[in-house]
């Protein structure tokens, strides 16, 4: 055979081993049992989109151009929807990931880009799960020339709730100056008679990621939810907490709230974290159309507050947008795990910076 033909030859077998040394390795799955759903983390080694389709009472998901070096069966015990799930190669390159259902379920999932997992959360079908028990943050301190009055709830929700309203007093207006100087009511309260429900993320069992002196995501989305809700209502918006205790509420039942009281806006607050100390920045997400205007307005006024990096607004399939009927978005300002925005998240005045940011976005992103 000639030098030429050998070269040929060598180059042909080099691109049919492109797509096997291409293909994703399926690593293994991270289960989270809840009361009302179980939340599934497929790890992939690099994004890949599964087909999902539910058969009986199984749901399956085959992973195309993926293979998985060892099979494996998974009970899951304390799982009221799912009894195991199973993971083998169905075929050459095609893995295939089972879940055997105990009952009737619903289902949603999405490819995390970046991140390199699939998430799948298993819910039950009931159409009336129990509704959550919202709370309102703590009262604040009422501002000079505002009165705050809390007052029951006009929506019709299920569970006990309130509404908070901030009415304005104007103060006596000084003889030597002229009127038309005043500062307008109107501009002071630029979400008068806007609905936003705040949604801390994680909380209960569910601490989310963890930063630099052992300080848990689901701690500090509470403490910044909480500056949020204020600064929200110091514009004049009813703010609807999904939590104001350390406590996990099912996703459902966050979405279905927002959904029936007819919310404005929904905010979710979450940190981000990745294995990489390196890797920070500013990321926004959204899933509607009816979202991109806000999600734009609060990326951009956190990017330009707070300075760190700008990691993109991404459109995801996650659970709450996916399934809000208003406008919504979930915020990840910065990573925890990032070696210099972890050591900033510990600071007071950047919580509030980050709140005052997003407040400001949501101001300009429902005009």
């Amino acid at each position: 055979m000639s030098f030429k033909r050998e070269l040929i030859l060598g180059f042909c077998l080099l691109w049919l081993a492109l797509p096997a040394l291409a293909e994703v390795k399926i690593l293994g799955v991270e289960v989270e049992p809840h009361k009302y759903y179980d939340n599934i983390y497929i790890k992939t080694s690099g994004d890949i989109t599964p087909k999902v389709r539910l058969y009986g009472d199984r749901l399956i998901l085959d992973f195309k151009g993926a293979q998985v070096e060892k099979g494996q069966k998974i009970a899951v015990a304390k799982s009221a929807r799912l009894a195991r799930i199973r993971i083998g190669q169905f075929s050459k390159d095609t893995v295939r990931v089972v879940f055997d259902l105990k009952r009737s379920v619903k289902y949603d999932f999405a490819t995390i880009f970046a991140k390199e997992k699939v998430w799948v959360e298993v819910a039950d079908s009931k159409e009336d799960l129990p509704m959550v028990a919202i709370k309102p943050p703590p009262e604040e301190k009422p501002k000079k020339g505002i009165t705050v009055v809390v007052k029951p709830s006009k929506y019709p929700v299920k569970a006990a709730t309130a509404e908070v309203v901030a009415k304005v007093k104007e103060p006596s207006k000084p003889k030597a100056k002229a009127p038309e100087k005043a500062k307008p009511v109107a501009k002071r309260l630029a979400l008068r008679n806007k609905v936003i429900v705040v949604d801390p993320g994680h909380g209960g069992d569910d601490p989310g990621a963890i930063g630099p002196g052992k300080i848990w995501e689901k701690d500090l989305n509470l403490k910044v939810s909480f500056y949020l809700a204020n600064y929200l209502k110091s514009k004049g918006a009813t703010v609807f907490m999904t939590r104001s205790t350390d406590v996990k509420k099912s996703l459902r039942e966050i979405v279905n709230f927002a959904n029936r009281i007819g919310a404005d806006a929904y905010i979710g607050v979450h940190f981000n974290s990745f294995d990489n100390p390196r890797i920070g920045g500013t990321e926004t997400f959204y899933y509607t159309p009816q979202s991109v205007n806000l999600a734009q307005a609060v990326h951009y006024n956190l990017v330009r507050g707070i300075r760190r990096e700008d990691r993109g607004i991404k459109r995801a399939m996650f659970y709450t947008i996916h399934h809000a009927q208003m406008p919504a978005i979930i915020v990840e300002p910065v990573y925890m795990t990032h070696f210099q925005d972890g050591m900033l998240i510990k600071s007071k005045s950047f919580q509030k910076e980050v709140a005052r940011d997003i407040a400001l976005g949501v101001v300009e992103g429902l005009k």
